[in-house]
């Protein structure tokens, strides 16, 4: 074991406060694994409730890992330490269950190379008795875990509070024997054994049909909380080391009812359940124990609809300012990705920030929307302009504006939405979009742009609406060290068929045998309306 690395995770557990060490003495012992860095896992609330979830029961202990920093892999590599827990210093071997919380697609190269790295084998069939049973929770689980699905050996399907206590329980039936806690855990709705479907493919290269196992459900359904107050999500553990460093995180309910025609979340995560004012009250007392700052989370925490009440609770405490996110830049592009902001409400929320003296505003902008046009896209730095025209005026105390932010992200179409059909713009397309915008606002010395790299947008889109062909591209890019261009250029398959190839509306997805709330009529009439200008807005 590198000294390097170990001395690492024992500095970063002791700027921790909040975290849990258990003795693993007769204990189902589980490693949570991040498959990114420090700094970005426990910036995740979704991964911070599992873990305090799975320690609250006894007879568990549940460590955390994490994907090395860039700079500690040349470490891990000279001198062949393995990914270690941070509780325990325990490779991933010595666990039971290895539990990956997967939020971005971006993410699952890392899930393999940790897997390589920690010396067990990526594929299940090559996987042997003493080897720990892997697992994949998270939402990319439950949108569209199919390229990644054939390195797992089952993969939870939806709001895993609940399930991760029910894992445990045939765990206590069976034991960690691998084929009879893999047959017990396939009797639980919402656990998916993709081993247990078989996929056909038609000659023009789209799933023809998934045909599952006699024992398999035909469709996977994915697990709902119907109450959510009964499962607090707070940030259990406070370090300096998240991107958040010590402000505390708190969510206020699940899933959005605006229904924006491009965001997943507000598709997969319906219905929308707000928790009660009553449950909040008692995490923020939690909370204000050891932390002055919170930040709320939620898919639309402006629609929380007692928000005033919450508001109250909260202003002891300090709340982070929310960020206007008009999307586009004009009205009618607004309106066919059903993003319900006009001009008018931006320049409101101009004339607020300068009247409670916010020195900064950050705008957020997505490029490569359907049906959108060069107007649209120049019409990005036209609004900068008019809203700059806006907060030039002094605040209450006098002091000048600061700076305007446009941070802009690369539209990538998502499963379950109505977009899902719409192709992905394509990298040279969108490089030029990012032109258009920088150099429309180029005379504005305090307008700054911020924006990805298009082309880590386009492997977001072969990996979000892939099938399970694209887990040979995966598996090619975790060999080679995660470098993925490369990977690309080696790869006998076709990114463009993935991406920037439209879908025919009675295409069969690679991700149609879930089920997860959201019913396919609906998007195809979604899908119309937005291509339907007279529509677009209802």
């Amino acid at each position: 074991m590198s000294s390097t690395i170990k001395r690492k995770a024992q500095s970063l557990l002791s700027q921790e406060e909040g975290a849990i060490r258990k003795d693993w003495g007769g204990r189902l012992r589980i490693a949570l694994a991040y498959p990114n860095t420090y700094a970005v896992g426990m910036s995740n609330l979704g991964f911070q409730t599992i873990y305090w979830h799975l320690n609250q029961i006894p007879d568990v202990v549940c460590e955390r890992v994490f994907f090395p920093d860039p700079a500690d892999i040349d470490e891990h590599r000279r001198t062949g330490t393995a990914p270690l827990s941070l509780e325990s210093l325990r490779p991933l071997t010595d666990f039971h269950l290895v539990g990956f919380s997967v939020t971005y697609e971006g993410d699952y190269i890392n899930v393999l190379r940790l897997l390589g790295m920690a010396g067990i084998p990526l594929r299940p069939s090559e996987r042997q008795a003493h080897h720990p049973l892997i697992l994949m929770g998270g939402v990319c689980a439950f949108s569209n875990p199919e390229p990644i699905a054939p390195f797992m050996d089952f993969v939870v399907v939806g709001e895993g509070e609940e399930l991760v206590r029910e894992i445990v329980e045939q765990y206590r039936e069976v034991g960690t024997e691998r084929d009879a806690l893999l047959g017990r855990l396939a009797m639980l709705p919402g656990i998916y054994l993709p081993d247990r479907y078989h996929v056909r493919y038609g000659a023009d290269g789209t799933v023809e049909e998934v045909v599952p196992e006699p024992s398999a459900p035909g469709i996977v359904a994915k697990r709902r909380l119907k109450d959510v107050d009964a499962f607090e999500t707070i940030s259990t553990i406070r370090t300096p080391n998240a991107e958040y460093g010590h402000m505390s995180l708190l969510e206020v309910g699940k899933g959005c009812g605006r229904g924006c025609r491009f965001c997943l979340e507000g598709e997969i995560y319906r219905p929308v359940r707000h928790r009660s004012v009553e449950s909040l009250r008692e995490s923020v007392a939690k909370i204000a124990q050891g932390s002055r700052r919170v930040g709320l989370v939620g898919a639309c925490v402006s629609d929380y609809p007692w928000i005033g009440d919450l508001m109250k609770v909260l202003d002891e405490y300090g709340v982070e300012v929310s960020i206007s996110s008009p999307e586009a830049g004009t009205e009618r592009l607004r309106r066919v990705i059903r993003k319900a902001i006009t001009d008018e409400q931006l320049y409101a929320a101009c004339d607020l920030v300068r009247r409670y003296g916010i020195p900064n505003l950050k705008c957020y902008f997505m490029i490569g929307q359907p049906t959108e046009t060069r107007e649209d896209v120049e019409a990005i730095a036209d609004l900068a302009s008019r809203l700059l025209s806006r907060l030039r005026v002094p605040d209450p105390s006098g002091k000048p504006f600061g700076r305007l932010t446009l941070s802009v992200s690369s539209y990538v179409p998502k499963p379950w939405t109505p977009f899902q059909w719409a192709p992905f713009d394509g990298v040279e397309a969108l490089q030029e979009k990012l032109s258009i915008i920088k150099d429309g606002v180029r005379r504005f010395p305090n307008v700054r742009v911020l924006h990805e790299n298009p082309r880590e947008a386009e492997l977001q889109a072969l990996l979000a609406r892939g099938d399970r062909r694209v887990a040979d591209f995966l598996e090619l890019a975790a060999r080679l060290d995660g470098d993925w261009r490369r990977a690309l250029r080696e790869w006998s398959g076709d990114p463009d068929f993935y991406t920037t190839r439209e879908r025919s509306l009675d295409e069969r997805m690679p991700w149609d045998h879930f089920e997860v709330g959201v019913r396919k009529a609906g998007l195809i009439r979604e899908w119309s309306r937005a291509m339907t200008p007279e529509l677009a807005r209802c």
